[in-house]
């Protein structure tokens, strides 16, 4: 699966591909801020976007999501210490495969990616 990663802690964002890298994961680009996430889904049109809710230059992980979603089709899983400040119009917006309160295990993020990517295969095999 391809996965874009939009988060503006440096360290964090390497922990997160190191993870996904060693899952079997392709890292498509690392983004932290949103402008620099959207142009990056649309050059590398990821399966996946893991975000963060807060991201550099005081933009928003939220606004980041809902626009890959609604203008590319690409889900979100939210990975966030702020889940709390999503609205219910948020969510509806992002529509996030998954919610991820940091810190987060290991083990929770491969389930969520792994719900993503089987979902993308029930999708092709029309089995939905």
């Amino acid at each position: 699966m391809r996965i874009l990663i939009v988060e503006d802690e440096v360290f964090i964002a390497l922990d997160l591909e190191m993870q996904l890298m060693d899952l079997g994961h392709e890292v498509v680009g690392i983004a932290a801020c949103k402008a620099t996430a959207i142009e990056l889904a649309r050059a590398q049109a990821p399966d996946l976007a893991l975000v963060d809710l807060h991201l550099a230059r005081q933009t928003s992980g939220a606004e980041a999501a809902a626009v890959m979603r609604a203008d590319l089709g690409i889900p979100s899983i939210i990975v966030s210490g702020s889940l709390h400040e999503l609205t219910e119009v948020d969510i509806a917006a992002i529509a996030p495969v998954a919610m991820l309160g940091k810190p987060f295990s290991p083990v929770k993020l491969h389930a969520a990616v792994q719900r993503v990517a089987q979902n993308a295969t029930l999708r092709a095999e029309g089995t939905e």
